[in-house]
């Protein structure tokens, strides 16, 4: 793994909690320390027991483990806290379930694994642009609201980096091996 590092200085941000959850969501998702709680699929069978009648529902089911695996988490990382042994609950992974902090570093500039990102506005005064992004992403794809038959393969998103965030969970603490790209924001743990 290259070096990682601020090109810029930072200034503070309170983000909107949709767009931070979406950015932990994915960082969660792509987290190996978390794959296990994702793999064993846990949580989405909590959601079929939850909602019976919506068992078959692919599109609602990923909707709501979309909307309720990061509280999930938490509660599942804190019952294993609380048992004899802790279940080897790593630091790492106390504070990815603890959540993101609502105040995040903003950052013009960033030097990921050894390559530069900038957001838009940086770009805007250089003649080299390095804010355009792509992100493969394993999603559901559907035609339309009534399409029945949704399909789970890889997908290409392109966008531009409006804003490079720098992630910290509630207590301050930075979480490691998390440099994400999400949509138009870059997350770097």
């Amino acid at each position: 793994m290259g070096v990682s590092k601020p090109l810029s200085g930072c200034t503070m941000s309170l983000v909107d909690r949709d767009l931070l959850n979406q950015a932990h969501l994915y960082v969660l998702e792509n987290t190996e320390e978390i794959l296990p709680y994702i793999d064993y699929e846990e949580h989405m069978i909590h959601i079929k027991t939850t909602y019976p009648k919506f068992r078959k529902r692919t599109k609602w089911l990923q909707d709501k483990h979309n909307s309720t695996f990061i509280q999930w988490l938490h509660f599942k990382v804190q019952c294993e806290l609380n048992g004899e042994d802790n279940n080897g609950v790593s630091e790492n992974l106390r504070w990815l379930a603890a959540g993101p902090s609502m105040a995040v570093p903003l950052y013009r500039s960033y030097l990921i694994n050894g390559v530069k990102f900038n957001t838009k506005a940086e770009d805007d005064a250089r003649t080299v642009q390095n804010s355009g992004v792509y992100l493969l992403a394993h999603t559901m794809q559907v035609a339309s609201a009534k399409d029945k038959n949704h399909i789970v393969s890889n997908m290409g998103f392109y966008g531009v980096i409006q804003e490079i965030w720098a992630k910290t969970n509630r207590s301050g603490g930075r979480v490691s091996r998390t440099d994400k790209l999400t949509k138009s924001h870059l997350s770097i743990g």
